[in-house]
């Protein structure tokens, strides 16, 4: 073995052999079933031209028949048992359909004790000519013909055919074709070898130069100045190491386009579970629509309903708006979070894919998680894709558990299924780019690839337990260290929206006294815990003097709130704009605190409480403005229409979760809610913190 050395001589005389072979055996393939392919559809070419013959028959028998010219009497039967014995013809069995879809003669009499298939029925309806079909599993194909004279139809003749002969005659075919294709790679090696004894000779004598050269003394800037092959060989190393160089490079940003697909994959799976989840509520819209035109004049039940659809709307619309902020391409931005609130977003976006597959969740969450440094969506994506492979691999009625756990060094979540687990041969091929066990066209191979990318960029591990139990997906991610990336409110200014007519309260709310304060002074103290860069947005100004903070009024009249937003991130000094109501008098500092520190990489961060999405309690970026005039223009001012044109985080508010505060979102428009918020305060149930 040690006078063996793998020669460039041998590599090629063992690739081009190779080569040959398999191109041998790939053309005897081909050409195989290129032949195959030729018998086949002269069969069939046969099989046309017989049915057309043997369907005028039978469409002058039904004619003769319906005009009381020949009594039908087993007829049909006899023309069907002469062509079935021939056996030139290769008839397996013929039936005659009548319009009624009953079978009116064949030789196989089981099936007169069946009831027509569907397609009988639909080619009886629309069958214009005759159409042939192969049957799964069985050497035969159908040739079905219309029984018609001109627009009357009579029914559909089915007649199938054996492929039997035909089979017979590209076995033989083929015995011929493989020692043709033997001998052909025997001579194909021959040449080979004598190319490669040819060609290495030059190049054998290179290598004895090259030899004499001592390895360290190579470096890779060659001159390259010689004309011949060998120079080309020196100049195509110095461009190689110049490709690699751009290669890293596209390959990290072919890295990111692997994540954006393999999310947009995972959308594409969680919109399979989107139409009973939209179906319900536009089933109950219809429902009420019925019931209001039934009984127009009575506007309490149509005032009923019309609430009753506005829930099912903001069902639908917060289904898509999550789907929409998971799909949106975003550049990667490191920061301080909580693994607690990502594992909540996830949870929501597959919750409607646990609900399909009827498999139970259990949250097992720890409190006062610390916060790890990474990207939001990205890590939101590592879990949807855990959880997906979880859903996928439990049955129904099986249990998923999600745990999330700290150590002093680390942060960890747990995905926990109990499905059948992973078999062991396949276990070290699981991370593998484009590796899955699912069936075709339900998997990309890339889930596990990407979430491994992704945890590994965030200096993190993945691993996994698995067995007959099932199996235990563990994600280990560093803490962010104390004072490595201290978090800090942004910079960013803020305003206060007062514009409002205040129709319902019959005078300006703002100023209405809330805990001996107005309200506008209490979100004024609020926000200013925030940043002291604050203002007003009022078309009356002197109102609000005594709150010295600068006043703009609209800069576009007549446009809601949509035009303070407008006005606010127009007059502000910063990139961003915390934007909120002035009749909201129990805002939460600590809300605000969290949607000031995390709306740095969105240009809307705003939340989502039982009543739907909160847009006068929001940041804005100045990167709406221009999508925000051109709404403003096509006359629609509702202010969350242009969040799906934009970079949007909506945090979803509910019992249990971080910062939820049901008291938090409540405002003020008539006099019963400001007597009832005044109620509030007595009771002391509103404490801002």
């Amino acid at each position: 073995m040690l006078g063996f050395r793998p020669t460039l001589e041998r590599k090629f005389i063992a690739l081009a052999s190779a080569i040959i072979l398999v191109c041998s055996f790939v053309a005897n393939i081909v050409i195989v079933n290129l032949y195959r392919n030729q018998l086949f559809q002269q069969a069939r070419v046969r099989a046309h031209l017989l049915t057309e013959s043997v369907a005028i028959s039978f469409t002058n028998t039904l004619l003769y028949q319906e005009l009381g010219l020949v009594e039908e009497r087993g007829l049909l039967e006899n023309y069907i048992e002469g062509m079935v014995s021939d056996p030139m013809t290769g008839i397996v069995d013929v039936t005659v359909y009548g319009l009624d879809g009953k079978i009116l003669a064949t030789n196989d009499y089981d099936q007169y004790f069946s009831q027509p298939a569907p397609e009988i029925t639909r080619r009886l309806r629309t069958l214009p000519h005759a159409e042939v079909t192969a049957r799964q599993g069985d050497d035969t194909f159908e040739v079905y013909f219309p029984l018609r004279i001109k627009t009357k139809r009579f029914g559909l003749v089915r007649v199938r055919f054996s492929l039997q002969p035909e089979l017979k005659v590209v076995a033989g075919f083929k015995r011929w074709m493989f020692w043709a294709t033997i001998a052909f790679a025997l001579v194909g090696v021959l040449i080979a070898f004598v190319v490669a004894r040819t060609l290495a000779r030059p190049i054998k004598e290179l290598a004895g130069e090259m030899a004499k050269v001592e390895a360290p003394t190579y470096v890779a800037d060659i001159p390259g100045k010689r004309q011949d092959e060998i120079g080309d060989l020196e100049r195509s190393f110095v461009e190689m190491l110049q490709r690699l160089k751009a290669a890293a490079e596209e390959r990290e940003r072919q890295q990111k386009a692997l994540i954006q697909t393999e999310k947009l994959a995972s959308v594409g799976t969680l919109v399979s579970g989107l139409a009973h989840e939209i179906n319900n509520p536009l089933a109950g819209i219809r429902n009420c629509l019925r019931r209001i035109m039934a009984k127009p004049e009575d506007a309490a039940q149509s005032a009923k309903y019309a609430r009753l659809m506005d829930d099912a709307l903001r069902r639908i619309e917060n289904i898509i708006r999550d789907l929409l902020s998971f799909s949106r391409k975003r550049e990667t931005a490191f920061q301080p979070v909580d693994l607690n609130e990502i594992v909540s977003a996830a949870v929501a976006l597959v919750k409607l894919r646990f609900k399909k597959h009827e498999v139970r969740l259990q949250l097992r969450l720890a409190k006062k998680l610390p916060e790890i440094l990474g990207d939001a969506h990205h890590l939101e994506q590592v879990v949807v894709n855990l959880l997906l492979n979880a859903v996928d691999a439990t049955p129904s009625g099986g249990e998923i558990e999600v745990a999330t756990r700290a150590t002093e060094q680390e942060v960890i979540i747990e995905v926990t299924d109990t499905g059948k687990g992973i078999p062991k041969e396949l276990q070290h091929k699981i991370f593998d780019p484009f590796f899955t066990t699912k069936p075709v066209g339900q998997g990309t191979g890339l889930g596990l690839a990407v979430t491994k990318a992704i945890v590994e960029d965030h200096l993190g591990k993945i691993d996994f337990t698995s067995g007959a139990f099932g199996t235990i997906f563990r994600v280990s991610l560093p803490r962010a260290q104390d004072g490595a990336a201290p978090k800090t409110t942004p910079s960013l200014s803020a305003a206060i929206l007062a514009g409002g007519r205040s129709s319902r309260m019959g005078r300006d709310k703002a100023l209405l006294p809330v805990d001996g304060k107005p309200m506008i002074a209490r979100v004024l103290e609020i926000v200013r815990q925030q940043t002291q860069n604050v203002m007003v947005i009022s078309n009356q100004p002197d109102s609000y003097a005594f709150l010295k903070v600068p006043v703009y009024p609209d800069a576009v009249e007549s446009c809601g709130p949509l035009a303070g937003i407008y006005t606010a991130l127009r007059h502000s000094s910063t990139q961003q704009c915390l934007v909120v109501a002035c009749d909201l008098p129990f805002l939460s500092r600590a809300l605000l605190q969290f949607m000031c520190e995390n709306a740095v990489s969105y240009d809307v961060f705003a939340f989502e409480s039982q009543s739907g999405v909160e847009p006068l309690c929001a940041v804005y970026a100045k990167s709406c403005l221009p999508v925000i005039e051109a709404q403003m223009e096509k006359g629609d001012f509702k202010v969350s229409n242009f969040y799906d044109q934009v970079n949007t985080r909506i945090v979803r508010l509910e019992p249990g979760r971080l910062f939820f505060d049901e008291k938090a979102f409540f405002n003020v428009n008539t006099p019963e809610e400001l007597a009832r918020a005044r109620e509030l305060v007595q009771q002391n149930k509103t404490e801002v913190k």
